[in-house]
């Protein structure tokens, strides 16, 4: 079940429920998307302060996709005034509250796919007496359904204001991470940050053996000519999938060792802003370990890419 109030003219809203049959708002002025109406980049937000983390990010997001931010607050049964006390007037401003009951991630994936979200932005998990690099059961529920990238947020960066200054993007070379040039450029246009594209080679980086990969050798006692000819190579596979404007500041960098330690660490050694992940679809223990490691540990946000065929993939460049 949903309802919908405008946060914008509502400091204290009260909550009102949808009609039994599930269809239509009891609302008869909620207003319906259109083929005009902005974009929305959805917040499902729990009650607990820790879940506002996330709306920083949205908003930053939100902006410079010209989008609306719409939170929907998601519990089993309805929430009351008392239960909004930790989202204040101030983060209300601007944005849309539903509220839906029922199966929490069910629930939020229903309402992207309803409102053709371009973003679904939350944090990893609310729960803070997990381990910091828990990731809680309804943020991977959402993740595995998704029919939009999904943005998550570490529950411990609070409130404070996000801006997008550097964007890291690991690059292995395989078709599945080209996918995610394309967004990431579409980024960098929107927000004029810098792009950093990192390429991890050496004994603990396995050799991607999807088809069409093109990687470096793994060894570090190479011919030094042969670096700047690879990267040379590799900027131009890059500038092939998609127009780089001649502004753009993108670096490549080249480091060895285990592939999320990596990631996260250059996160964190560069002051990311952002970490653009291209994923397959799937999170068993063997395909998934990088994936895994970067969402559990990054210093910043990460933005999740699907590349499998039932995410609409063109939602991130809107």
């Amino acid at each position: 079940m949903m309802t919908t109030l405008d946060a914008a003219q509502q400091e204290e809203p009260t909550m009102h429920q949808e009609s039994k049959r599930g269809t239509s708002p009891a609302r008869s002025d909620t207003p319906q998307r259109g083929s005009a109406d902005p974009p929305i980049v959805l917040v499902p937000l729990d009650g607990s302060v820790h879940a506002t983390a996330a709306l920083p990010v949205a908003r930053t997001l939100a902006a410079l996709k010209h989008a609306v931010v719409h939170v929907a607050y998601v519990a089993e049964d309805p929430l009351s005034t008392h239960d909004l006390r930790n989202f204040t007037a101030e983060q209300r401003r601007g944005t849309v509250v539903d509220q839906i009951t029922g199966t929490p991630a069910a629930s939020i994936v229903r309402m992207a796919n309803e409102q053709r979200s371009v973003l679904i932005v939350m944090c990893t998990h609310t729960d803070m007496t997990k381990p910091r690099d828990a990731v809680g059961h309804v943020a991977e529920a959402v993740l595995r359904t998704a029919p939009c990238p999904v943005v998550f947020v570490g529950p411990e960066r609070g409130a404070q204001p996000w801006t997008l200054h550097h964007i890291l993007l690991p690059h292995d070379g395989t078709p599945t991470a080209a996918a995610a040039v394309g967004p990431a450029m579409d980024l960098v246009h929107q927000s004029g940050a810098a792009l950093d594209v990192l390429h991890i080679v050496g004994p603990e980086a396995a050799r991607p053996s999807e088809p069409g990969t093109f990687t470096m050798s793994p060894y570090a006692d190479q011919p030094q000519y042969e670096w700047p000819l690879w990267k040379r190579e590799f900027l131009d596979r890059m500038r092939a999938l998609c127009p780089i404007p001649p502004s753009a500041h993108m670096r490549l960098f080249v480091r060895s060792g285990t592939p999320g330690k990596v990631i996260t660490r250059f996160a964190t050694d560069h002051a990311s802003d952002l970490i653009i992940l291209a994923w397959s679809g799937s999170l068993d223990a063997t395909r998934a370990r990088t994936f895994k490691d970067v969402i559990h540990h990054s210093p910043c946000p990460t933005i999740v890419l699907r590349t499998d065929a039932p995410v609409r993939q063109e939602t991130i460049s809107k």
